[in-house]
């Protein structure tokens, strides 16, 4: 099913995503919104609603753990920049796709903020409460049939494998289209690196991605014995930790922007700033003390894949000058838009 939509044109795929995913997030808010309304009528797993607990941890949560959820926090809010990979793909770009982004990103911590909430009161805040949390497998489902019954728990199931597809179809179209960027300007001559005429997007580029993913759940499972849900939560935490790498270079790009002359307000580094200290301390966490099982292992790989395009412009330094090229020559044909 993937694969079909990821060769579509964005105006295409963009519509399934859209009603995969805008179906999904109109449930969980009503859903959010009538758990914490019968939680603050008393009808929660503790008879009064604890609000308290939302806002202040619980004793013996210390920065470190916090920096640690984080990561996960991040990962709720991964992916709103992939709209900046249709560029060259939207109808008046330069205006259409930084309004998308901030709209993203507050109608993400609306919902997020509010899901959330729901979830921590919905199953309590006490000891049974976080253990029940913590031993959920599907939260919003398991959540839905505590309150509601299990056809709305079989409801949320079925949500989340839409949602979950949204999100698989997001990352192939964002990814299928930097790949085809990085080849149209590095190697021209690729397969990778040319339009479908049938379908008018980067159609090798997007199949080059799908089996790439295919390949890799089949070495989790057939290699590592993972199980469906170690695959699933091995491959978030890999996107997610290099995800914060590439906020730590986009917050740190901000700051030398800021350096310039013509940068404006120095007093805006502060942002930057202060963004780039939280993401280090979250990297760090990750780190040390070592997780257990793969998660010991996975911020390694991800440093090691980080590393490998600076080694590869270390040894053909001309890699550098082809792909400064090709984002000139993007940014020019973006404001021809």
């Amino acid at each position: 099913m993937l694969a079909p939509l990821s060769i579509v044109p964005a105006r295409r795929a963009g519509l399934v995503l859209i009603i995969l995913e805008g179906v999904a997030v109109v449930a969980m808010v009503l859903m959010a919104c009538a758990v914490l309304l019968l939680v603050a009528q008393g009808r929660g797993p503790q008879n009064d609603a604890p609000l308290r607990d939302l806002l202040v941890p619980a004793a013996g949560v210390g920065a470190s753990a916090i920096a640690l959820g984080l990561s996960f926090g991040l990962l709720s809010f991964a992916g709103f920049e992939q709209v900046a990979t249709l560029g060259e793909e939207v109808e008046k770009s330069r205006f259409t796709i930084p309004r998308v982004l901030i709209g993203t990103v507050l109608g993400a911590g609306v919902v997020f903020t509010l899901v959330t909430a729901a979830e921590t009161l919905g199953f309590g805040t006490d000891r049974a409460g976080v253990a029940r949390f913590t031993t959920s497998t599907s939260l919003l489902a398991d959540l839905s049939a505590r309150y509601f019954g299990g056809w709305s728990g079989d409801l949320f199931d079925g949500l989340a494998i839409c949602s979950a597809l949204g999100g698989a179809l997001a990352s192939i179209v964002a990814a299928s289209r930097i790949l085809f960027a990085l080849c149209r300007d590095m190697f021209p001559s690729s397969p990778m690196a040319r339009i479908s005429q049938a379908s008018g997007t980067p159609r090798d580029a997007a199949v080059c991605v799908v089996v790439a993913a295919i390949v890799g759940y089949l070495i989790l499972r057939l290699v590592f014995r993972a199980s469906g849900s170690d695959a699933f939560f091995w491959g978030s935490t890999l996107g997610a930790l290099a995800l914060l790498v590439a906020y730590l270079l986009v917050v740190i790009s901000a700051a030398g922007a800021l350096l310039r002359p013509s940068g404006g307000a120095r007093w805006l580094l502060f942002i930057p700033a202060l963004a780039a200290v939280a993401i280090a301390y979250t990297l760090w966490v990750n780190v040390y003390p070592p997780q257990p099982g793969a998660y010991r292992v996975i911020p390694w790989l991800v440093l090691a894949w980080c590393c490998v395009p600076v080694i590869a412009t270390l040894l053909h330094p001309r890699l550098l000058d082809l792909v400064a090229s090709g984002c000139l020559a993007t940014r020019d044909r973006m404001k021809q838009d």
